[in-house]
């Protein structure tokens, strides 16, 4: 029932449709139990006296209501089936907006294999239980309860023998609807380890044959796939029992009919009309008693499934917009950090870091692999949250400022580049609400890419496959760099944006990006001390803290971190040249 809760709310939108739906049902009901009732005024009329006209009229009759009856079927059915699929088209969007609200961590927790068994083999199982489940829920009960009602009318004491077995159902539909919901949940979750052993194979897949572990990921993947098969079997066992239950059930109450009915008709207490109608109506609960087995098959199916997609609807996004945000229209670019510390699990990655960045400057953050300078520069624009301390622009703290608008005025290289499938030109322009071409050729001058454009045979109108996989590492840097030129943004966050490009373009880059820093904040983080000497200020991240922070001529002139950086890739080079 809780499942039924979390789906009511998609469902009220659509009051009027399923209202029609239940109309059509009702009045299909209606017509399918007429038929026996005409059934029965044929038998006794040909018993009494027959008559051929009169036969012929209760034959059009009899068809007549079989007629409408299939019209009002045609009705429920497309009617709620059409509320089954809006329900999972407002589903999918709920999530999928839902999921681009959550922070960074949640997808560091789920895969990505799992998430998409959720908004799709989920919330597939969730759609049917709302389309033919709930169809078949109302047209049971209405069935059951016409049928019952006149079967008590025709002999109240033989309607008690055929309903003397039905608790027997309810019983076993409890207990083994239970198991069944939890072993499907299970089959949910396998799937999902399923698509993400799937979905990881093949956006590595060139690690994978780089390594010769084709036969090991296989023989994994073989392995993920049998526990599938050994949870689906386990929950086919359990949905087996349903329908040869049902058979057996129907079929004790048809043998229970004919012996009682049978000498009720022979004692005449009973016409031989009304015993053909009697089990006309108790054959017409055949169907609703094997289809409520198929029900509660969906219904534990549907919940589990509801269950799995509002896991991800109920996760509260930790980075949010709160009711104590200041409206800004415009940022200076003024950053500073007071004692900020971030944690991951139990470890800090740095604590009490503080340095100030004044508009139009350009701070760089050096240090070791692993001193977390990535994790600050997440910081800036809340992709990540500080566990103590402030991170403030223009003297407000970040999480008082309105996260989209923040995010707008930033402009964000990160260390991971991730590009679309999608053409050249459009992951460049990815978040720029403009089609000014020169802007784009300045974007695309400053980034250096326009010298390899060359190479690719459609230009800046080549597609560039998923994540980019035509492209070499440095040209992904180079397109996401350009990206982030594009948006002229107030702040210029760049992410050890250059590790992939050899030093000659590297100096070309940093040339070009002189002019578009001007006036700019901008913070870099890099390995290569080339990259970063002309910083107005350099701060040196060790050992969870700042160890030093100066311009590059105070810093390599001492006997610190920094220094001794610069000194390793001054030989580094002199070695290259050699």
């Amino acid at each position: 029932m809780h499942a039924i809760r979390n789906i009511s709310p998609y469902l009220a939108k659509h009051k009027l449709r399923i209202t029609l739906g239940f109309i059509a049902i009702a009045t299909g009901t209606g017509f399918s139990v007429v038929q026996p009732y005409i059934l029965r005024l044929s038998v006794d009329s040909l018993h009494r006296h027959p008559d051929v006209s009169l036969l012929t009229r209760y034959v059009l009759l009899f068809l007549g209501a079989a007629a409408l009856q299939s019209l009002f079927a045609f009705v429920q059915r497309s009617t709620i089936s059409r509320v089954s699929r809006f329900v999972e088209y407002d589903l999918r969007n709920a999530c999928f907006v839902h999921l681009q609200a959550l922070d960074q961590r949640y997808f560091q927790e789920m895969h990505t294999g799992d998430l998409m068994a959720r908004l799709t083999n989920d919330l597939n199982a969730v759609r049917q239980f709302v389309g033919m489940g709930m169809i078949s829920v109302f047209s049971t009960g209405i069935m059951l309860s016409a049928a019952a009602v006149l079967m008590f009318l025709i002999d109240w004491h033989l309607a008690l023998v055929s309903f003397a077995v039905l608790p027997f159902v309810s019983v076993t539909m409890i207990g083994v609807g239970q198991a069944m919901q939890k072993r499907f949940r299970g089959v949910q979750d396998q799937f999902g380890q399923l698509s993400t052993s799937a979905q990881e194979n093949l956006s590595g897949i060139r690690v994978v044959k780089a390594f010769v572990q084709e036969d090991r990921e296989i023989a994994s993947f073989v392995e993920a796939n049998e526990e599938y098969v050994r949870r689906n079997m386990g929950y086919v066992i359990l949905s087996g029992i349903m329908w040869p239950l049902m058979f057996l059930v129907m079929g004790i109450a048809l043998a229970l009919v004919l012996y009682v009915g049978g000498n009720d008709v022979a004692h005449g207490e009973i016409t031989l009309g009304q015993y053909v109608q009697f089990n006309a109506y108790l054959g017409m609960l055949t169907w609703p008693m094997i289809s409520l087995g198929w029900v509660v098959n969906l219904y534990q199916q549907g919940a589990a499934s509801m269950t799995r997609v509002m896991e991800v609807l109920h996760r509260e996004p930790r980075i949010r917009d709160t009711g104590h945000t200041v409206p800004m229209r415009s940022l200076r670019g003024r950053i500073e950090l007071r004692n900020v510390g971030v944690r991951h699990g139990d470890r800090w990655v740095f604590r009490h870091v503080s340095f100030l960045v004044e508009p139009g400057s350009t701070t760089a953050v050096v240090g070791l692999t692993g001193a977390g300078k990535s994790t600050l520069m997440g910081l800036i624009p809340r992709v990540l949250e500080a566990d103590e301390g402030e991170v403030l622009i223009d003297g407000v703290d970040v999480r008082h400022i309105p996260v989209e608008f923040l995010r707008r005025s930033i402009g964000f290289v990160p260390q991971d580049t991730f590009l679309f499938s999608a053409s050249l030109r459009n992951n460049v322009m990815f978040g720029v609400a403009t089609d000014d071409d020169t802007r784009l050729e300045q974007a695309v001058e400053v980034s250096r890419l326009g010298k390899d454009l060359g190479q690719f045979p459609a230009g800046m109108r080549t597609i560039v496959g998923e994540r980019g996989v035509s492209l070499s590492g440095g040209q992904k840097q180079r397109t996401a760099l350009a990206r982030a030129v594009l948006r002229d943004p107030v702040i210029l966050l760049l992410d050890d944006a250059m590790s992939s490009v050899d030093t000659h373009t590297q100096a070309e880059i940093l040339t070009g990006l002189r002019g578009i820093m001007k006036g700019r904040t901008t913070l870099i983080t890099a390995m290569r001390i080339s990259t970063v000497k002309d910083a107005d200020q350099i701060v040196v991240i060790d050992q969870g803290a700042v160890a030093e922070a100066g311009s590059h001529r105070d810093l390599f002139q001492g006997d610190g971190l920094y220094a001794r950086m610069y000194r390793r890739e001054l030989l580094r080079q002199e070695l290259e040249v050699e």
